[in-house]
């Protein structure tokens, strides 16, 4: 398969399924505000949805618009690696519901606001550059990724804690951990195309922490 049909088929097929997610995030912002509840968390969780419907748009529209790609990783552990990273906590929702006392209830929530918000920021200034694949298409290293390397990642980590913390089970952590360790392997990845890509990489990664601002680790 050609790079370009790869690109063509991947662009359509996250399309399709973010479109379908922010479907199924509209109903459920509909279904919220047809029974408002007036509490403060109702209000946090109706914001925490919004965000998160926005997000998916702006996946969306980036995934449709996006650069075509000046390179990209080879093989298959890079490709397993994005596509498990991306999806593989959405096997939260068959775990069994649990009981969370309402601070709990406060904190995840907070942090899903917080870490969505974060995201929609990351992924507004990374831009057209944006893939889930490993893919180089424009450096980017202005806004956020003048903090770190990989502000998307971090920001979607605090919506995974959040996440982790409303689903509190030995499980949901098993997933969280397997989870990070492919985002950590597709950070690893992107890197290698990047600095394959851009000479100018490995001056921009020596000033630039990797994950954690002020962090200078990887």
């Amino acid at each position: 398969m050609t790079g370009n049909l790869e690109d063509f088929l991947g662009k359509a097929l996250i399309a399709v399924i973010f479109a379908s997610f922010t479907v199924f995030q509209a109903a459920a912002i509909f279904a919220m505000m047809s029974h408002p509840e007036g509490s403060a968390l109702w209000a946090l969780a109706l914001t925490s949805k919004v965000f998160s419907l926005v997000f998916m748009l702006l996946v969306v529209y980036l995934t449709v618009t996006r650069l075509p790609p000046i390179s990209g990783a080879a093989g298959i552990e890079p490709r397993v690696s994005a596509i498990t990273g991306t999806f593989i906590l959405m096997l939260l929702i068959v775990l069994p519901a649990q009981t969370l006392r309402p601070w709990q209830l406060y904190f995840s929530t907070a942090l899903i606001v917080v870490g969505t918000l974060l995201s929609i920021y990351c992924l507004y200034r990374l831009g057209r550059s944006f893939s889930i694949m490993a893919t180089a298409r424009k450096l980017v290293s202005d806004g956020p990724y003048a903090l770190v390397r990989h502000p998307l990642y971090f920001a979607e980590a605090v919506t995974t804690i959040g996440l982790l913390v409303s689903n509190w089970s030995l499980v949901a952590l098993l997933l969280g951990a397997v989870q990070f360790s492919f985002q950590f392997r597709r950070m690893r990845n992107e890197e290698a195309v990047l600095r394959q890509t851009f000479p100018e990489y490995d001056d921009y990664a020596r000033r630039v922490p990797m994950f954690i601002p002020g962090l200078k680790i990887g």
